[in-house]
């Protein structure tokens, strides 16, 4: 009898526990053509730069295996976890570990303070609920502070992604290949009438082009000093 009642302690707390963490931010499941489910790395957001689809992706596995990379019991917990186990030092090393590993590199991303501070706030929840011996630990495991931060910079970036496709359409240029660019350019700059090589035109595409200068007067054995 008391093995049914922990199975059902252990299922129920299980299932408020996933109510209230959030979602992987590193993985996703997906449907194949079979029908069968498969785990995958989810995209991130189109339009961001290099330097911040670079950092989100390192965030993203950062904070996977912070929080979720190991299954314990049904449960999926990751290294502070485990961590955090240790009293006193385990907390101080969470905290350490969250702020180095995921907020540090976010604050590096020009973000605004509103999101700095909300990724600082889950932090200290973290901090504080870890605190407390066991119960802390199984809390700050529902918690996931990484996972959470790793999802407000996914949502800024978002947007900041859409900004950038906006102003790349504005300018006409977004989506080009190397050589459509410099056909680009060459079409641009045939126009304002001169004739340039399609490499010469594809070195100088982010250079902004300029009129034509008049054309100079001829002068020849037809042309009086009058004209």
């Amino acid at each position: 009898m008391s093995a049914i009642a922990m199975s059902a302690a252990k299922k129920y707390a299980g299932t408020q526990a996933k109510k209230y963490e959030p979602t992987d931010p590193y993985y996703e499941f997906i449907v194949d053509a079979k029908g069968k489910r498969k785990r995958v790395k989810r995209d991130v957001p189109p339009g961001l730069t290099k330097r911040d689809e670079k950092a989100l992706r390192k965030i993203r596995k950062r904070a996977h295996y912070l929080d979720k990379g190991m299954n314990l019991c049904g449960f999926r917990v990751g290294w502070t976890f485990w961590i955090g186990i240790v009293p006193g030092l385990g907390d101080v090393t969470d905290v350490i570990l969250n702020y180095t590993l995921v907020v540090r590199p976010a604050t590096k991303l020009d973000l605004p303070g509103s999101v700095t501070a909300q990724m600082f706030f889950n932090n200290a929840v973290s901090a504080g609920v870890g605190l407390v011996p066991l119960v802390g630990d199984v809390a700050l495991a529902a918690w996931k502070a990484n996972w959470r931060n790793a999802h407000i910079l996914e949502e800024y970036l978002r947007h900041r992604g859409a900004e950038n496709l906006a102003k790349g359409e504005q300018s006409g240029l977004t989506e080009l290949s190397d050589p459509e660019q410099a056909q680009l350019a060459a079409d641009l700059i045939g126009a304002a009438g001169e004739e340039v090589p399609m490499h010469e035109a594809a070195a100088g595409l982010q250079q902004p082009l300029q009129a034509p200068a008049p054309e100079a007067k001829k002068k020849g054995k037809f042309w009086s000093k009058k004209n």
